[in-house]
């Protein structure tokens, strides 16, 4: 993101805020322009932050993302994901299932997901926020009892987009577990390069590029 908490958290999204000096770098690669940082919040969960450049159109983002069903194409270690209620054309509720490497039980999250748009800077804004008991749970898997997220779009100049993904969430069940703990620490900066990396890969195409929504303003070039 949205472990693969991070790349359910795609899914999801909300930027929060912190100091400059408390996230410590994690990943930079120079030829993909992805920087990915982490840091320990105020609320001691390990929380990520992933920053990119994309050129694109601000609707692209916006259509890649409903495309629901298809996240599992390029979200990081999202098995499957499925909107359970539409509240409007900027919200709704979705179901996402996380795999995880045995003897680890897959995870799985309920997402009160939201897009909304800066008037004046024209950024988007795409939140998530963990609601664990809007569906039924399936013993098959462990419900995420926590899970916040946010990609941000921000318009830069010549058709040049700054994303900034961040998120954090609770994994569940046997927090005390050395392996799980291991997994958590090694996904903090794994999902999010990984579901950045794909991301940026998957926005350029045509058919997202040709996409246009009544409710999203594109910056004037």
């Amino acid at each position: 993101m949205h472990l693969r908490f991070a790349a359910l958290l795609a899914a999801l999204h909300l930027p929060l805020a912190c100091a400059a000096d408390d996230w410590q770098l994690k990943v930079a690669d120079r030829e993909a322009d992805i920087q990915v940082f982490s840091r320990v919040n105020e609320r001691g969960y390990p929380e990520f932050r992933g920053v990119t450049k994309v050129q694109s159109r601000l609707s692209a983002f916006v259509a890649m993302f409903k495309e629901i069903d298809r996240m599992p194409e390029w979200a990081y270690r999202v098995r499957k994901a499925e909107r359970l209620k539409v509240i409007s054309e900027t919200e709704s509720y979705i179901h996402i299932i996380n795999s995880l490497p045995l003897p680890l039980y897959d995870r799985d999250v309920i997402v009160h997901s939201t897009i909304s748009q800066d008037a004046g800077t024209l950024q988007l804004n795409f939140r998530g926020n963990g609601v664990a008991d809007f569906a039924p749970r399936d013993d098959q898997y462990v419900r995420m009892p926590v899970v916040e997220s946010a990609w941000t779009f921000t318009p830069l100049a010549d058709g040049m987009v700054e994303v900034v993904f961040q998120g954090h969430g609770d994994p569940g069940g046997t927090l005390s577990s050395v392996l799980l703990a291991w997994f958590v620490r090694l996904s903090i900066s794994e999902a999010p390069y990984h579901t950045m990396l794909q991301m940026k890969k998957r926005v350029s195409q045509p058919e997202y590029q040709a996409a246009r929504y009544p409710f999203i303003r594109e910056p004037v070039q």
